[in-house]
């Protein structure tokens, strides 16, 4: 009992010099060849395997989007590492009834990609309503067309603003906003 009054709480903030690091370490690798068929068949697979967002899609085609060494971040939590990231991405799945992404676009600057997104998601957490949010993934393949670096950038309060209590914070601080800012 005592250890766990004077434990420390696992800090859950992401800390942003990691993604820094990341970015860094992956400018001395080797990537991918833009407009070879292996970039092409690595932005084939990454569509594919965000095109219906599941457990099942996920068991079946994270180890092959994803370098054995690849980093994830996204508003939520940072991991590296195919089993960390497989992992985290079957824990934020599991509450999901449907999610789908679309592709909107795909750019690409030098061996940066970045993809703009639409997510569809319809979740236990918030029945019978389908949240709407867009988003943008800043990702790096290897040579072999495996995600070594991926940073998810996406407006959480899509999410945030149905779910019971939360919603009702979220909301009030736009609403907030909003006021404070026809003044």
């Amino acid at each position: 009992m005592l250890t766990g009054c004077t434990s420390k709480a696992k800090d859950l903030t992401p800390d942003w010099t990691r993604n820094t690091k990341a970015v860094e370490r992956t400018e001395q690798m080797e990537m991918l060849e833009p407009g070879s068929p292996v970039e092409k068949e690595a932005l084939e697979r990454f569509d594919r395997f965000y095109a219906e967002y599941s457990v099942d899609a996920i068991k079946d085609g994270v180890r092959g989007l994803y370098a054995e060494n690849a980093w994830f971040g996204d508003p939520f939590h940072i991991v590296e590492g195919i089993d960390d990231i497989e992992h985290y991405f079957l824990v934020m799945a599991e509450p999901v009834e449907n999610c789908t992404f679309t592709v909107d676009s795909m750019q690409r600057s030098g061996h940066d990609y970045f993809a703009r997104w639409t997510m569809r998601l319809e979740s236990s957490a918030a029945k019978g309503e389908l949240i709407e949010a867009i988003g943008m993934s800043h990702v790096r393949f290897n040579k072999e067309g495996l995600i070594v670096f991926q940073q998810d950038y996406w407006d959480t309060s899509a999410m945030f603003d149905r779910l019971p209590v939360v919603g009702y914070w979220t909301r009030l601080v736009k609403t907030r906003i909003a006021k404070g800012l026809e003044k």
